[in-house]
């Protein structure tokens, strides 16, 4: 066995095992299997010798961060930590290489029939301080056997509408249990009856009446992921941004229910915005090859 000292560099050996631990919990996690993590850290602190509960969990974080970065999700509980190395990139790399069960479960979660009826969102909480996304290499790095399943989950369409439908259903029910009836049979799925062209999803209203204009952006993974926005919804939320609020569910397929943060106003003040596509056109190059 290759010991490991605290403070000293993590071995390729204590790297690897780290890694391959994380990848059986994340498993676990995504089938809905239960696991204790603390188990997980106190028999790899044994196996290695001296390094502390706490070192693993700070590496189990930075692995998070990597999945996060390549477009998969990370382990609840488990929030992304940057500063990694890039010995622990290739790692991961090598790890997804042959975990093919993570990919066949993730691939199926893509095609899942979203729960059919009403959907109450049970818990809300304050937004994540921090969520990383593009780090050391992350979206940046060539992924040709791999998928972005962020990106994908994001583009599911009646994953997106349930999360809209469970938004406005929840907006009329605190209308209603402050006694503005009236306001709550205005609330209007606005995506549905307008198109998806408003750069919002939901219209609703606060106490004192004036408009809500509500983005819902949905995803089964946890609460510290990152979403994705368009331009238009960008341009929107700072045009009137007293009005403008995203509504953010989480753990969307949890069995206690989904979860919710918001961000109200400018979204270009509230997140940090990362291009990941840009929209083009072929532009007149002389035939010499420079521009025009």
């Amino acid at each position: 066995m290759i010991m490991g000292e605290t403070g000293k560099p993590w071995t390729d050996h204590e790297v690897s095992v780290t890694v391959s631990k994380y990848f059986d919990l994340l498993v676990m996690d995504v089938r809905g299997q239960k696991y204790v993590k603390a188990s997980v850290y106190r028999e790899l602190s044994e196996q290695f010798g001296s390094r502390s509960l706490k070192s693993i969990s700070f590496k189990m974080s930075n692995i998070s961060a990597v999945l996060v970065g390549l477009g998969y999700p990370h382990l609840r509980g488990l929030s992304p930590l940057a500063n990694y190395q890039h010995s622990l990139v290739e790692a991961v790399l090598g790890e997804l290489g042959h975990r093919k069960s993570l990919d066949e479960i993730l691939e199926s979660r893509l095609t899942d029939d979203v729960p059919l009826g009403p959907i109450d969102i049970t818990r809300e909480a304050d937004a994540p301080l921090e969520v990383i996304t593009d780090l050391l290499h992350g979206r940046g790095m060539a992924r040709p056997f791999k998928r972005d399943y962020l990106q994908l989950e994001a583009a599911n369409r009646a994953l997106g509408l349930a999360g809209e439908l469970a938004v406005a259903r929840r907006e009329q029910s605190l209308l209603h249990s402050i006694g503005l009836t009236k306001l709550a049979d205005r609330v209007e799925h606005v995506a549905q009856t307008k198109g998806d062209g408003l750069g919002y999803d939901v219209l609703s209203f606060d106490h004192s009446g004036r408009e809500k204009w509500i983005e819902v952006k949905t995803t089964n993974y946890a609460i510290d992921v990152p979403f994705f926005v368009t331009r238009g919804e960008v341009r929107v939320s700072g045009a009137a941004p007293e009005l403008y609020h995203l509504y953010r569910l989480y753990q969307f397929g949890s069995p206690k229910g989904p979860g919710l943060y918001r961000l109200p106003g400018d979204l270009a003040k509230s997140c940090n915005l990362n291009a990941v596509s840009f929209e083009a056109a072929p532009k007149h190059l002389s035939r010499t090859g420079g521009e025009r």
